[in-house]
Formats: structure tokens, sequence, C-alpha cells
């Protein structure tokens, strides 16, 4: 559809999304932002992995529960499984759930979700697709815990890699970047996210961008 009218101003939420459609009119990159209010920045990392998403071959779930198992620690599932994709779930993670070391604890609301990101030790992000944006990595560091994530889409635009988190290439990288998580400091985590990634910095940027739509047609 956005192919049909390539010459109207669009506004990109990541770099990473114009690889799609590149050759639309880009006038600007605004990254989506969060209220920051919602995520309590906690201090001190805690002692599980944790996966939030949907339970789908793209957003890696499998592959979180494959690094759970090679480093011992244990990982908090969280997510809704999308209609059509139950034999994924029941074949790929139901198995190794014991509720001790893999828990699957289903689809969770704001409070909640706070909660287990605040306590994690890291956030697997393992996709197989694409980013477009990806606010889970944004919330998760808005708790101070950092993100462990392919490279893919606009993985490497939100993690900066060594200091919020790692981007890796494989589930062996993403096994080594749990040993090198006590190099990442929590409140660098949650700096990135109040300098990029706020309700307020995301409302600022669409009107800067409309602001110089309007100064141009004038």
């Amino acid at each position: 559809a956005y192919q049909q009218y390539p010459h109207l101003p669009y506004i990109s939420i990541s770099y990473a999304e114009r690889t799609g459609c590149p050759e639309l009119n880009y006038v600007a990159n605004v990254y989506n932002g969060i209220r920051l209010e919602q995520f309590d920045f906690v201090e001190q990392p805690g002692t599980y992995l944790l996966f939030i998403g949907r339970i789908c071959p793209d957003k890696g779930a499998d592959l979180a529960v494959e690094v759970a198992r090679k480093t011992g620690i244990p990982l908090i599932i969280a997510g809704i499984i999308p209609p059509g994709l139950e034999s994924f779930f029941e074949s790929r993670i139901r198995p190794w759930i014991d509720q001790k070391n893999i828990q699957y604890v289903g689809e969770v609301g704001p409070v909640i979700r706070n909660r287990l990101m605040g306590n994690a030790l890291a956030l697997l992000h393992l996709i197989r697709a694409p980013e477009p944006f990806g606010l889970v990595m944004a919330e998760a560091m808005a708790c101070g815990t950092p993100v462990i994530g392919f490279g893919l889409g606009s993985v490497p635009e939100v993690v900066e890699h060594g200091k919020t988190g790692f981007v890796v290439s494989t589930v062996n990288e993403a096994v080594q970047a749990v040993d090198r998580l006590y190099q990442i400091r929590r409140e660098d985590c949650r700096r990135r996210v109040e300098e990029h990634f706020t309700l307020d910095t995301m409302v600022s940027g669409y009107e800067a961008a409309f602001r110089r739509l309007v100064e141009a047609r004038k």
C-alpha cells in the first residue's frame, strides 16, 4: 500500500525499518517511546533469564529455552500462544517446562511485566525475523535489565552492544554473552531509555518532523 504513494512524507520507527520499503520519502526517524513511570528501575540483577513476547518461531521462545538449558540459569517465559501455533508450543516449549528451571506464566499485565523485567538477569530477544522496533527491549532496559538479542532489524539500534546488552548472531554467542552480563551496568540501561525511548522523546520527534514539513510548505 505504501508503494502506491511513495512521494508522501514518511516517518520510520527505526532505520532498519526502512529496508522494507527503501523507495519511500522518509523525512524523519522517530523511535517508539514508553511511559517511563510504568517501569521501576531495579539496581541489583536477578537470578533468572526472561522471555516476553508471542510464543512463536519468529520471536525465538524456543531459542531462549536452549540458552537457558545450556547456561543452567532458570528461564521465565511470558506471553500469549497465537492461534494456530499451539503445536509449536507443545513440541518446542512444553517438554522443557518444569516450573522450576523453565517456567511458563502465560500472558501478563503491566504490573507483573514490570516485576518480571526488573527482577531478571537479562531479557532474551533471539528473534528470527527483523524487528521494526521491539518495545520489549526498551521496557526491559527501563528496568535496568540488559538485553541479549540477535542483530536483526532494529536490535542493534535499540541495544548498545557491550553497554546495555549484547547483540549476537548465534545461540552459542548468546550463551557466551550470559557469562559477560557482569560487565553491564544496569544504570546505563535505564539511562539509554531515558535519553532515546521515552514517550516525551517520541512526541517531540514527531512534532519536530511535522513542524519541518509545515515550514517547508510555507
